[in-house]
C-alpha cells in the first residue's frame, strides 16, 4: 500500500495546518506584521502550560503512521521525533540522523545517529530502534485488513520489502535492505537508486524502542497500551493522559536529546474553530495549529496580545472529482468546472485575499520544481468558455440544467463538504452557486467529519462527485502516493498511463539526483496536471501562525512546513 506523500486535511483547516516535518534552522524564512524575534528578545524561563488548540478531532494513536490524519501527526510528533528534517528553507539537516552519506551507485545510504540521542527513560537510541520501525511498516500486520496502514511507501523501495509484506520474510535485517554496522551506525539498501528517497520517505522513518518493544507482535501493536500512552518516547514531549480525541496532556522529556525543553506542560485541546478565536484573545489557549479563519486572523491583527507570523505554504485546496465517473472522464468538463469557478470572489470574499489561485500540484515553495504562472493554463474565471467547452463534450442545455448524454438525465452531482466550519460551507455554497451558473446542478450532502469523508472516498461511496479537501505537501514534492494510477491516494481515481511515466521521470532518471535535473522533469509533470485537471486547483494559502505574544518561538522555525511541534527552546513569559 501507500499513502499521500504529504498530509490531507479539511479544506478549512489547510491554511494553518503545518503536520509534517517541522523546519528547524539558524535562518529565518518569516515575514510577520510583528516579528517572533523581537517576541525573543528577553531571557528563555522554564515552567509555563501551552495551550494548543486543533480544530478538528484526531486519534489517540500515539505510535507514528498508524493513524494517517494530519490530525493525528500532530499530536505523535510531539513525543516522536524522524531521523531527518528540513529547515525554514526546504534543506534537509540532520535530526537523529547526525550524518549521512551515499554509495557511488545510489544503492545504499549510511547513517550515523546522534551520539547523545536518548529515549525518555534513558536508553540510548539505536540502530535496531530504526529497524524495528522499518518492519513494522512492511509487516502483515500492518498492511492488513485490522490496520489498513498507509505508509508502507516509505519502505517500498528497501531490499526485500515486498518478501516482508507477504510474510515471507520478517525483518530487513534478513533480506538485506538493512545492516546494523554498530549501535549507532546502520545503512539502509534500496532495489534502485531514488532521488527522493532520503526527503520522502527515510526522512519520515520513526525510531521505536526496541527495548521496549521487542517482545509484542506488530498485531497487537494497535490494542497495546504503548499505543494509547507511550511511556518512553524520542521526542521533547512525555504523554500523560490523552482523554477521547479531544484533550491530551504532555509533560517535559528531561532526555530529550536537544536540550530539556523550556515549557513544563503542553495541553492539546480540540476546539470548535467558531470558539478558537475568542479562546485566543482572552487566553485560553495559546496557539492555534489550524482552524482559525482568515476573517478572524485578520480581525485578530488589532490584538495586541496576538503575534501574527506569515509563513510561504506547500499547502493547496482543491475541488476533488471521481474520475472515475464518465460525466468526469472528458478532460473537456473538468477544464469547464476551472473556468466556472471564481477563484478570486472566494478568495477576497471569504479569504480577505489570504490566498492566491493556484494551478499546479507543484506549489511556489519548491523553487526548484515548480512551474510559473506564465508557462500554466491559469483558467480564468470565465462562465462563457465553461459554457461552450461543455456544449462541446456533449453536456446541452435543456431548460436550466445540462443533460447527461449518456443518459438522458439531468446531470445532478452531489458536493461532499466537511461538518464543523461555516469558512468550508461558504465556499463549497460559493462554488455550488458558479456551477449552477453554467447549468450544472450540484447538490451539497449533509456535512460530515473529515475521517467519515476519507473512509467514503476510499470506499467509493456513490453518493460523492465532488469533494473540497487539502493537501499539504512534504520536505521534497514527490509525486507518488497521490498522483500514480494506483496510488491510495488517488481519491479522484485519475488513470492514465502518461502520468505514471512522468512522475517516475521526477524520481528515477540519473539526472535526478541533482535538483536542477529534478526540476526539469517536474516541469513536465505540472504542465501535464495543469491540462489534464484530475482535479480542480483553488487556492495556495498565505500560512498565517497565530499565538499569545507571552510564547516565545525563535524565528528559525517559521517556514514552509510550518512552526509546529513545539521546540525545547520555545519558551512563556510570565
Amino acid at each position: 500500500m501507500s499513502k499521500v506523500k504529504g498530509v490531507l486535511a479539511s479544506l478549512a483547516a489547510v491554511a494553518t495546518s503545518s503536520l509534517l516535518l517541522a523546519g528547524c534552522s539558524d535562518n529565518s524564512g518569516a515575514a510577520s506584521n510583528k516579528s517572533p524575534s523581537a517576541n525573543n528578545a528577553s531571557t528563555p524561563t522554564d515552567g509555563g502550560t501551552l495551550t494548543v488548540a486543533q480544530g478538528t478531532k484526531w486519534n489517540d494513536e500515539f505510535i507514528p503512521n498508524l493513524d494517517s490524519s494530519g490530525y493525528t501527526a500532530a499530536m505523535t510528533q510531539l513525543s516522536f521525533d524522524p531521523l531527518l528534517n528540513v529547515n525554514n528553507k526546504l534543506q534537509v539537516i540532520p535530526w537523529l540522523v547526525a550524518k549521512y552519506k551515499y554509495s557511488s551507485d545510489h544503492k545504499t545510504i549510511t547513517c550515523w545517529l546522534q551520539p547523545n540521542a536518548k529515549w525518555s527513560d534513558g536508553q540510548p537510541i539505536v540502530s535496531k530502534d530504526v529497524l524495528l520501525d522499518m518492519d513494522f511498516l512492511a509487516s502483515p500486520a500492518y498492511n492488513g485488513p485490522h490496520m489498513q496502514g498507509q505508509s508502507e511507501y516509505l519502505v517500498d523501495n528497501v531490499v526485500g520489502a515486498s518478501k516482508i509484506v507477504k510474510g515471507q520474510a520478517k525483518s530487513f535485517a534478513d533480506t538485506g535492505g538493512f545492516t546494523i554496522v554498530n549501535d549507532k551506525e546502520f545503512q539502509v539498501h534500496v532495489q534502485q537508486p531514488d532521488a527522493a528517497f532520503l526527503t520522502a520517505d527515510l526522512a519520515n522513518i520513526t525510531p521505536l524502542p526496541y527495548h521496549v518493544l521487542k517482545d509484542i507482535p506488530f498485531s497487537d501493536w494497535m490494542d497495546m497500551s504503548y499505543d494509547k500512552l507511550p511511556t518512553v518516547v524520542s521526542g521533547a514531549y512525555i504523554p500523560v493522559s490523552a482523554n477521547s480525541q479531544s484533550i491530551d496532556t504532555f509533560k517535559v522529556n528531561p532526555n530529550y536529546w536537544r536540550g530539556k525543553p523550556h515549557i513544563a506542560k503542553v495541553v492539546l485541546e480540540q476546539t470548535s474553530p467558531d470558539v478558537e478565536p475568542g479562546l485566543m484573545a482572552n487566553g485560553q489557549i495559546d496557539f492555534a495549529i489550524n482552524g482559525i479563519s482568515a476573517n478572524d486572523k485578520i480581525k485578530m491583527k488589532r490584538d495586541p496580545n496576538i503575534v501574527e507570523t506569515t509563513m510561504p505554504s506547500t499547502e493547496y485546496a482543491f475541488l476533488g472529482l471521481d474520475d472515475k465517473k464518465s460525466y468526469f472522464s472528458d478532460v473537456r468538463v473538468r477544464q469547464a468546472f476551472a473556468y466556472a469557478i471564481n477563484r478570486n470572489q472566494i478568495i477576497n470574499g471569504i479569504f480577505q485575499g489570504m490566498a492566491v489561485p493556484t494551478n499546479s500540484p507543484t506549489p511556489d515553495a519548491y523553487s526548484w520544481a515548480s512551474t510559473p504562472e506564465s508557462q500554466l493554463n491559469q483558467y480564468p474565471y470565465n462562465p462563457k468558455k465553461a459554457e461552450q467547452l461543455l456544449d462541446e463534450a456533449g453536456f446541452v442545455k435543456k431548460g436550466q440544467w445540462r443533460i447527461d448524454p449518456k443518459t438522458g438525465k439531468t446531470l445532478v452531482l452531489h458536493l461532499a463538504v466537511t461538518a464543523g466550519n461555516a469558512t468550508s460551507e461558504s465556499e463549497a455554497t460559493a462554488i455550488q452557486k458558479n456551477l449552477q451558473a453554467v447549468g450544472i446542478d450540484v447538490e451539497e450532502n449533509s456535512p460530515i467529519d473529515f475521517n467519515t469523508l476519507i473512509n467514503d472516498l476510499q470506499n467509493n461511496a456513490p453518493n460523492i462527485d465532488m469533494w473540497l479537501m487539502g493537501n499539504e505537501l512534504g520536505p521534497d514534492p514527490d509525486p507518488r502516493g497521490t498522483w500514480g494510477t494506483q496510488d491510495a491516494g488517488n481519491y479522484w481515481h485519475y488513470s492514465n498511463t502518461e502520468i505514471d511515466k512522468l512522475i517516475k521521470n521526477t524520481w528515477a532518471l540519473p539526472s535526478d539526483f541533482t535538483q536542477a535535473g529534478r526540476g526539469q522533469q517536474f516541469q513536465a509533470f505540472n504542465k501535464f496536471v495543469n491540462q489534464q485537471l484530475p482535479i480542480i486547483f483553488l487556492f495556495n494559502y498565505q500560512d498565517v501562525q497565530v499565538y499569545n505574544k507571552k510564547v516565545h518561538i525563535p524565528s528559525k522555525y517559521f517556514g514552509p512546513m510550518g512552526a509546529w511541534p513545539v521546540g525545547p527552546d520555545w519558551w512563556i513569559s510570565n
